[in-house]
């Protein structure tokens, strides 16, 4: 995860909020050196293991720093593997990306049946729009 100005910002407001780097660094379980590196600017980027210890506690202050939280996300789409010349981009917005995140970091059965819960509302979203039209 590339370390961005809103990550710093959020990063220096839950700091605050729990009260130390020591606390942080409690709390998710990642070297105290390491969080001074991401404010000190001495890297660039958050390696995804840390990322996912992170993100919990940071997330709150992320939607605090994104105030119109429709920020922009690019990324390579899931069909841009082996047998694609060049995949397209998707466009996530923000609270799209938090979402794909939030449903990585779950258990395989919960996954499944979340899903099937999505595509059941979808089914009946659409069917609801066809009696509307």
């Amino acid at each position: 995860m590339k370390i961005t100005e809103d990550i710093i910002k959020a990063l220096r407001n839950c700091i605050d909020a729990v009260g130390s780097i020591s606390e942080f660094s409690q709390q998710t379980n990642v070297n105290i050196e390491t969080i001074s590196n991401y404010l000190g600017r001495k890297t660039n980027s958050i390696r995804k293991d840390t990322w996912k210890k992170i993100y919990p506690l940071l997330h709150p202050y992320l939607l605090k720093n994104n105030q119109s939280n429709h920020a922009v996300i690019k990324t390579k789409s899931a069909f841009a593997g082996k047998n694609c010349r060049k995949g397209p981009e998707l466009t996530l917005t923000s609270d799209e990306k938090i979402l794909l995140d939030a449903f990585a970091a779950l258990p395989a059965d919960v996954k499944n049946r979340k899903l099937l819960e999505i595509v059941e509302l979808a089914r009946l979203e659409v069917s609801r729009h066809k009696q509307e039209n």
